[in-house]
């Protein structure tokens, strides 16, 4: 009976939960694929509305073509594939042309914890055209 018991428990726990998984595109891809790159901090965020905040960024610097905006959206979640935003930190952003950038978990726009400094050498490399070394 102790037995069963542990299993259903496991069970049905386990099928309450599961694992983020998505196909991130890779820098390059990413790079590639926008229409503008650039490193940017948030200064100031506001609530949109009850699952959507705006986030108004200074730029750092830019790597690829005009940015439209300086606007970065985040939902408010508490979902393990969320991807919150903070004010004072530094975010990567790529962009296309006619919509604003948010920030998911699926996509190579993201935080500079510790200045990621093997992602920004890769930026540096594709902005130059330069090759990048494969690992």
């Amino acid at each position: 009976m102790k037995y069963l018991f542990a299993f259903l428990t496991s069970f049905l726990f386990s099928a309450a939960s599961y694992a983020c998984t998505c196909a991130t595109p890779s820098v390059e891809e990413a790079f590639a694929k926008s229409d503008y790159v650039y490193v940017g901090v948030i200064e100031t965020a506001k609530l949109s509305d009850e699952k959507e905040v705006t986030n108004y960024l200074s730029v750092v610097k830019e790597y690829k073509g005009t940015r439209e905006t300086d606007i970065l959206i985040s939902n408010v979640s508490f979902s393990s594939c969320a991807s919150p935003s903070a004010v004072g930190y530094e975010y990567v952003i790529f962009g296309t042309k006619g919509t604003t950038p948010k920030l998911e978990s699926c996509s190579q726009t993201q935080v500079l914890f510790n200045g990621k400094k093997e992602l920004l050498s890769k930026l540096e490399k594709l902005a130059a055209n330069k090759p990048i070394k494969r690992d």
